[in-house]
């Protein structure tokens, strides 16, 4: 065995290790036995077999994230591999753009860690203290293996809580600007690092932006726009544009990307979206398409009922107001959510606003959020594109 604490898990610990999810809730493990919070575990079944290593946590409910399926020495060279994996394959699947997902934890070997890189200026969210010790020497690797300009931590979620972990925002390395820009596509968008939500843009639904501007035509309706991202890609297409957000700081920054691009066709309104649609529908409104990008709703399996309500009512609303032949773009980010779920969503919406309508494509998160096939937590992004009957 290593020279390393041990934890031994219960019998359904053991199989639930075996059938490759890389979390072992404190449930599954064989009581009375504990380490240092971010410890690297010896993981053993019940009967004492070596079965991997783990970060241990000492105050989650989640109490192992694993690391290896064997005894490989977790050191810098372990480290140094493993980002040296992240940036070879980041090469392969990301194009035409400056702003994507470097590290996207379990799936990337980094559990709890999530690193994106706006144009060489890397944000960090560390959602562990495995990492949250070794943070030191992760940041001189990423500073070697890359061009970094500056690091920031955005230390600022919840989840941190979880951990006991403090919440913080701040630069540790170079100089950060007021605001960055970044190129997507064929447009440009300014990214606030510091104040934006999750880590300044939603890097997730880039894929989707592109793909749903080829769909764009006529009168478009955004909502939940955020900071103008599928407004702005659509606008290139689209006749009309009206790109409908709650918050006015996110608002402005849309404005200002719409000033920087030069167009012109879009009629930013500060609204409520689930009362936006429910007037527009009064108002016997229709359009060429509608897109929907709320935030996840189901936060935690308790919160399921309301959010397969607040879904069914947006896309029955959606439906009412879109033309014959006109498309439907419709997302959630709630990973207590299944897609055949949120499919499900889709036909009741459809039946209740007495629409027919064709299923276009299935997608998910940007191919920089690779999912791990045995958490399936980690494929949380549902993008659904439908065109309605004539």
């Amino acid at each position: 065995m290593l020279n390393l604490p041990v934890i031994t898990l219960s019998p359904k610990g053991a199989a639930w290790w075996r059938r490759g999810h890389p979390w072992v809730y404190r449930d599954d493990l064989r009581p009375g036995q504990a380490a240092a919070a971010g410890d690297i575990v010896a993981v053993q079944d019940h009967q004492g077999r070596f079965l991997g290593q783990a970060f241990y946590s000492a105050a989650s409910r989640l109490a192992l994230r694993r690391l290896t399926l064997d005894a490989t020495p977790i050191d810098q060279a372990f480290w140094e591999a493993r980002l040296t994996q992240a940036l070879s394959f980041r090469q392969k699947v990301v194009g035409d753009t400056t702003a994507y997902r470097l590290i996207y934890a379990e799936a990337d070997g980094f559990p709890g860690l999530i690193v994106d890189n706006y144009d060489g200026h890397l944000v960090l969210q560390v959602h562990h203290p495995g990492l949250e010790r070794r943070l030191d020497d992760l940041l001189v690797l990423l500073r070697r293996l890359m061009p970094v300009e500056s690091i920031t931590l955005r230390n600022d979620s919840e989840v941190r809580r979880l951990e006991d972990l403090p919440l913080e925002v701040r630069v540790v390395h170079g100089t950060l600007p007021e605001t960055l820009i970044i190129r997507e596509g064929e447009g440009e968008f300014l990214v606030d690092v510091l104040k934006g939500q999750k880590t300044g843009l939603f890097l997730d639904q880039r894929e989707n932006r592109l793909a749903a501007a080829a769909w764009a035509q006529g009168d478009v309706l955004d909502c939940f726009s955020y900071q103008g991202g599928f407004a702005l890609h659509a606008a290139r297409r689209a006749r009309r544009v009206v790109a409908v957000e709650a918050s006015a700081p996110a608002l402005q920054m849309a404005q200002e990307n719409a000033r920087r691009q030069g167009q012109h066709n879009i009629d930013w309104v500060q609204a409520n979206c689930f009362d936006f649609l429910k007037n527009a529908v009064g108002a016997g409104k229709r359009y060429d398409m509608i897109i929907l990008d709320p935030p996840a709703f189901a936060k935690s399996r308790s919160d399921r009922p309301a959010a397969f309500k607040g879904y069914r009512e947006l896309n029955r609303r959606a439906w009412q107001l879109l033309k014959p032949g006109g498309v439907l773009v419709t997302s959630s980010c709630s990973y207590n959510l299944s897609p055949a779920e949120f499919l499900e969503i889709l036909r009741q919406a459809a039946q209740e606003a007495r629409r027919s309508a064709r299923l276009i494509e299935c997608r998910g998160a940007a191919r920089d959020h690779p999912a791990l096939l045995a958490l399936p937590e980690s494929a949380y992004l549902k993008c659904i594109f439908a065109l309605v009957n004539p």
